[in-house]
């Protein structure tokens, strides 16, 4: 489903913005409050903008390729008609999505071969169990138009499907990575490839006890740091 915002102004050449969640967010590992144990969002997040002309509705990879229209996620609750920004009943603000919360376009051919533009979304985690949505918000900024307390115009928004958020006991485990997310890591997009570990519970090992999500490229950030275990002769 295509959504795009309206009454947009100081837009380029009257384009029409459209975003499109190629990958939906399905769960993830609740992270609690350290840093050293984060765990991602499963599967990454994976968005296609479309740019058209409003006269002749042919793709505008002009503006599809502006490497500064970025897009910024932000942490809704499972109606979507609130923003759940940071976690509740806490004596200092702490923020309930952690992660890189903003993604630049690439330009990269799909599982299919056909190209276009995306944004991977790979590193967000959330500090709570629950239902969740994410919201997504497309800003152009124009470095030669940036007066001092100025905004940019907002181009498009999205909300994705319900996600959950479970506890480390209840948590099933890595989905392997998509035919979309290895095409696009293959072209160099900052993404990991994961072969996935959810047969892991219910074989003897806790759900507890995965250090290891299964990753192919070995450049998870949620694993640096974490030496291996040698086997005994």
């Amino acid at each position: 489903m295509y959504l795009q915002s309206t009454g947009l102004t100081e837009l380029p050449r009257h384009l029409k913005y459209h975003l499109q969640i190629r990958q939906q967010p399905v769960a993830a590992r609740a992270c609690g409050y350290g840093e050293r144990d984060r765990r991602v969002i499963d599967p990454p997040p994976i968005l296609e903008l479309r740019v058209t002309d409003s006269s002749s509705g042919r793709l505008d990879w002009e503006e599809m390729k502006y490497n500064l229209n970025v897009l910024h996620c932000t942490l809704w609750n499972e109606a979507g008609d609130a923003e759940t920004p940071v976690v509740p009943d806490q004596r200092r603000p702490t923020r309930q999505l952690m992660g890189q919360v903003v993604s630049s376009p690439s330009v990269a051919k799909d599982e299919n071969g056909t190209e276009g533009c995306f944004f991977c979304f790979p590193d967000l985690s959330c500090r709570q169990p629950g239902k969740y949505r994410l919201r997504f918000v497309l800003m152009r900024i124009d470095p030669l138009n940036l007066p001092v307390g100025g905004t940019n115009p907002l181009l498009a928004h999205i909300m994705s499907d319900v996600f959950t958020v479970y506890a480390a006991k209840d948590f099933p485990g890595m989905r392997p990575s998509s035919a979309l997310t290895k095409a696009l890591k293959a072209q160099g997009c900052n993404i990991q490839v994961k072969k996935g570990n959810e047969k892991r519970v219910g074989k003897g090992k806790s759900p507890d006890d995965d250090d290891d999500d299964g990753d192919d490229d070995g450049d998870d950030s949620s694993s640096k740091g974490k030496g291996k275990r040698m086997r005994s002769q």
